[in-house]
């Protein structure tokens, strides 16, 4: 009789538990499975490295998106609100989003540089196509549960097409777009794809990846499509949108901070400013554990014996890589795709 109750009772937890779990959105489920694969050490096999989904936009374009940032969450994304002080910053990936988000977020934190040290800045800058759980930390469901007096820091690597339709709409917050010549930016991610041991596939050789860019078969999509359209829309919004390269940021960090700062319409001291710029060197951010994504590593999440997060961080290390007839070829498509293009890039400091 006992074996029948407690047999009795186990069915009606199982199926209550199932029946709550389907309750759940797409994404609240992903993020509770991650969840439990954490906890119980197996993440490497639910987060097994993918092969890239194809996403369909509304303009009849497939883009390559990793799925186990999009597949479950671009619905939820694109339905968020969007608040006045929200503050977004965007990029296509390895362009310096991390870097700028640094910046920001001491910026409008008065260079508190102690308090950044206290939380690495994938929780205080949080992706918002990404999922909250243990082995990459905040993401879509943090943005949505913070209360209206918390100003939220916003990060993505989204096409402009795929942000929350408010913002596509209504140009709300203050949004910041990174751009980085597409020669360092591809290397980059090159060694990125190396490192990560779950959510991208094999990058193959610097041949085949650097192929595979060229022809938009990476995560996100194609680099030229991605800048021009937040080039095309900080024409319009130049108020509530600024637009920065990698290049001028390495080239005068001091310079864009103040301009950053401005766009930010907060007033910093010069001492503030400096203690910015200096916290916020490649050389100081890549030894903070709390910007350089160690705890990725710690996780599993990412492989540093493999390859650091922030690696170099120059201007022109793609030389090292790029042969004179993969040079040449890519120069040639370079001028094609941006003949028309007003923004222009720096690939070479020494010249």
């Amino acid at each position: 009789m006992c074996l029948v109750v407690g047999f009795t009772i186990v069915v009606i937890v199982v199926l209550s538990s199932v029946l709550w779990f389907r309750t759940l959105r797409a994404a609240d489920q992903i993020d509770l499975l991650l969840n439990i694969s954490f906890k119980l050490g197996i993440q490497r096999f639910v987060l097994r490295r993918p092969v890239l989904h194809n996403l369909s936009l509304a303009n009849g374009r497939t883009l390559l998106m990793p799925r186990a940032f999009l597949k479950y969450s671009i619905d939820e994304v694109l339905k968020l609100d969007i608040r006045h002080d929200d503050i977004i910053v965007s990029s296509y990936m390895k362009a310096g989003t991390t870097w700028v988000s640094e910046i920001v977020w001491l910026i409008c934190h008065n260079a508190d540089t102690v308090a950044a040290k206290q939380s690495s800045v994938h929780r205080r800058f949080v992706y918002v196509e990404a999922l909250d759980h243990q082995g990459f930390g905040c993401g879509l469901q943090t943005i949505e549960k913070l209360p209206e007096e918390r100003r939220r820091y916003i990060k993505t690597h989204l096409p402009f097409e795929l942000l929350p339709n408010e913002l596509q709409r209504s140009g709300k917050g203050k949004m910041i777009y990174v751009a980085r010549n597409p020669k360092d930016l591809c290397v980059s991610l090159y060694h990125f794809y190396k490192m990560v041991v779950t959510g991208l596939p094999e990058p193959g050789t610097w041949s085949e990846f650097l192929s595979n860019f060229c022809r938009s078969n990476v995560a996100y999509g194609s680099w030229f499509r991605h800048v021009e359209k937040y080039w095309q829309v900080y024409q319009e919004r130049k108020d509530t949108m600024y637009f920065v390269t990698y290049e001028n940021l390495k080239k005068d960090l001091k310079e864009e901070v103040k301009k950053l700062a401005g766009f930010l319409e907060k007033e910093l001291s010069d001492e503030e400013i400096d203690r910015i710029v200096r916290h916020c060197t490649f050389a100081n951010l890549s030894v903070n554990q709390n910007a350089n994504y160690s705890e990725a590593d710690a996780s599993g999440v990412m492989d540093f014996k493999i390859s650091k997060f922030m690696r170099k961080g120059e201007v022109g290390d793609w030389k090292n890589y790029f042969t004179i007839n993969q040079n040449d070829e890519f120069d040639r498509m370079f001028q094609e795709r941006t003949k028309d293009w007003t923004l222009k890039f720096e690939f070479d400091p020494s010249n």
